[in-house]
């Protein structure tokens, strides 16, 4: 009988395991329509962002009332 409790632990260990795995793999739920909006609105803001900063490169150019620096 002392064989069931050695085996009980693997077996146990292996069931919490699989339970916790599959409670943490389970889909959010899905959004309303109002917030489906939302995200896409804030998903596409962020992609002009992206745009414009690319077009100012890497080092914004100096003020128009500012002299250049020599060497440059």
């Amino acid at each position: 009988m002392s064989w069931v409790l050695w085996l009980s632990v693997p077996v146990g260990a292996t069931v919490l395991a699989a339970l916790w795995s599959w409670v943490r793999s389970r889909p959010a739920p899905t959004p309303n329509t109002a917030e489906s909006m939302q995200a896409h609105s804030e998903y596409l803001d962020a992609l002009v962002q992206t745009a414009r900063s690319k077009d100012r490169g890497a080092a914004s150019a100096p003020a128009p009332d500012q002299p250049v620096p020599p060497g440059d």
